[in-house]
C-alpha cells in the first residue's frame, strides 16, 4: 500500500515537473485566485494535493487559503483536473442538489456538496476518508 501511494505522488510530481516546463512554479501557471477571500485569511495560500485514503489516487489540486485544517473545498478554489474546476462555471449547478457526492473511482465518498454561509458552493470533506499533502506556499502581496 505504501509503495502504491508513493509510486501516485511520483507521478503527480512529474506532472506538476511537466506544466512548470523546467522553471519554478509562477502563479500564473498554478492560476491562483487572488480575491477578497485571500486577503481576509492572510494573503497566505497553499496550493494542496486531495486524495483518496483508501487507493491513494489523486482527487484535484486545491487552492486553501490561510491557516487551519482542511474541512470544506469551494469549487471555486479547485484548480485541477477540469472536470472539477469547470463546475464553478456551469451554469446548471445552482444549489448543491445538483451536485453529487465528491467519490473516488474506488467507491471511496471523500465529500458531500454544501452551500456555505457566505453562498459559495463546496464540498464538505469527510476527514477520514482523504489525505491532504502540500504542493506549494505561495506568500501574495
Amino acid at each position: 500500500m505504501r509503495e502504491k501511494q508513493v509510486h501516485k505522488t511520483r507521478e503527480l510530481t512529474q506532472k506538476i515537473e511537466e506544466k512548470e516546463k523546467g522553471g519554478k512554479m509562477t502563479e500564473e501557471k498554478l492560476k491562483i485566485k487572488k480575491d477578497r477571500f485571500l486577503r481576509e485569511r492572510g494573503g497566505t495560500t497553499k496550493i494542496v494535493n486531495v486524495s483518496c485514503v483508501k487507493c491513494g489516487k489523486l482527487i484535484f489540486v486545491y487552492q486553501k487559503d490561510g491557516p487551519g485544517s482542511l474541512k470544506r473545498c469551494y469549487l471555486n478554489r479547485i484548480i485541477e483536473p477540469e472536470q472539477f474546476s469547470k463546475l464553478k462555471k456551469d451554469p446548471n449547478i445552482k444549489e448543491t442538489k445538483d451536485l453529487k457526492n465528491l467519490t473516488c473511482s474506488c467507491g471511496q465518498i471523500i465529500g458531500s456538496p454544501i452551500r456555505y454561509k457566505d453562498g459559495r458552493l463546496a464540498f464538505h470533506l469527510i476527514h477520514s476518508n482523504f489525505k491532504r499533502s502540500l504542493n506549494k506556499e505561495v506568500k501574495v502581496k
